[in-house]
């Protein structure tokens, strides 16, 4: 039996395409295996999204090549948005067997088998190819990628240059798919693509895909992974606001808190109206958790901008922060901007933008427990006598009962517990 050990890197959506990669070998004659273990095939399905996913993804297929070194019989496949955007860096690193290109590599399997396989152009990628997938790999909540690419050119990043335009799975591929995930034992379904809020397939959008999920049986939860602040359009609110299998939880890229900042990031919204938007959230779900992704050091900040920006986040009733430091990718505009922020400064913003989160997290616990909020998860796992899952709010929550894995919990917040909140549950 031939044993293929695949390691992903980066987002959601890499997450289904490695399931989607295992699914295209024949199930009766192969074997699953961590990365760390012996194989006959190493995938590295790779992120590109800062210079440190380049590093993660570099230092794997080094490991996966001495491994090759010690048994020549052992492939090397390397897949992904860092080998996108850059296959002849990867071909130096040593005898790779396939550099698959992002839109072929759930064909990966029988790549292998083809002398006349060609690494094509993701710009050349203009429909959504999609592979049905049974099982993640090693998850208790099913990813599901339903678009691909960004038609967006921010400044600051490179997934374009790795994902191509957008382009979205047919709306019949995505309800079936969500089915096959529901059938297979499933009971939450995470929405997902590069730039979510640009699926559309003809007239149906995203508010179309959550009410048709909202009708399968057996599906318990659906959550949406992170959309761009000016597509998060009100239809989607009102629509979505009446599907009760919808995690009140939303993730939206701010990016930064201040206005000149986001004008030189190619950003197309303001700080009024993202308020705005908090706002309109906020009224179609009440206790929403809210979470931000924001950048320190973007080139040319100042003090006073980061200050702005840090005083805006402040003010806004959201439940948590990722916070990263600016990263100069090749190929983008913001890679040769004047006024790059040293190493250091970025370090120190985005620590205060880390301790601000940690602030954020507790506040928003504290609501959920004054406002009695029910809860609702799907239990991963039992340890130290508790059964715990990640909440419809991105909370993680504790059980005293012994709900099995897979089983749905709920409840009202008894007690903040770390970082989570223990819950006086039941199984449904």
């Amino acid at each position: 039996m031939k044993r293929i050990a695949i390691a992903t890197l980066g987002c959601k959506t890499n997450a289904y395409e490695s399931a989607a990669i295992a699914a295209g070998f024949e199930p009766d004659g192969v074997q699953i295996v961590p990365f760390h273990a012996e194989a006959d095939v190493y995938i590295i399905n790779t992120c590109t999204v800062t210079g440190r996913t380049d590093f993660k993804s570099r230092n794997l297929i080094r490991k996966a090549l001495a491994r090759k070194e010690q048994n020549p019989g052992v492939k090397v496949v390397v897949t992904g948005c860092f080998a996108q955007r850059v296959p002849r860096e990867i071909c130096e690193l040593g005898n790779i067997d396939l550099i698959a290109d992002n839109q072929n590599k759930a064909d990966i399997a029988s790549l292998l088998e083809d002398p006349d396989y060609v690494f094509r152009d993701i710009m050349s990628s203009e429909h959504y190819l999609h592979r049905p997938v049974k099982e993640m790999l090693d998850r208790s909540r099913a990813f599901q990628k339903i678009q691909d690419g960004c038609d967006y050119r921010c400044a600051y990043c490179a997934v374009p240059l790795g994902r191509g335009n957008s382009r979205s799975a047919r709306f019949e591929d995505v309800v079936a798919q969500a089915r096959l995930f529901v059938e297979n034992g499933y009971r939450e379904i995470v929405l997902g693509g590069v730039n979510l809020g640009l699926y559309k397939d003809g007239k149906r959008n995203l508010a179309d895909v959550v009410e048709a999920l909202q009708e399968i049986d057996g599906l318990e939860l659906i959550r949406l992974s992170s959309i761009e602040p000016e597509l998060f359009h009100p239809d989607i609110l009102s629509r979505a606001s009446l599907c009760d299998k919808l995690c009140p939880h939303f993730h939206i890229p701010l990016q930064s808190g201040c206005d000149s900042v986001l004008k030189r990031m190619g950003r197309s919204y303001n700080v009024e109206s993202f308020q705005g938007l908090i706002q309109r959230i906020l009224h179609s779900f009440p206790n929403a958790a809210i979470g931000l992704d924001v950048i320190a050091g973007f080139p040319g900040e100042s003090e006073a901008e980061f200050e702005t920006s840090l005083e805006l986040i402040k003010s806004l009733e959201v439940a948590y922060l990722h916070a990263f430091t600016f990263s100069r990718r090749p190929g983008t505009v913001a890679y040769s901007l004047p006024g790059q922020i040293p190493n250091l400064e970025k370090n120190r913003r985005v620590n205060l933008l880390a301790d601000l989160s940690d602030q954020k997290k507790q506040v928003y616990s504290q609501r959920l427990l004054q406002n009695q909020v029910s809860l609702r998860a799907v239990c991963e796992n039992l340890s130290d006598g508790l059964a715990n899952g990640l909440s419809d709010h991105y909370l993680r929550v504790y059980s005293p009962d012994l709900v099995k894995p897979e089983e749905m919990i709920h409840g009202k917040a008894s007690q903040v517990r770390g970082e989570g909140i223990l819950l006086e549950v039941r199984a449904i």
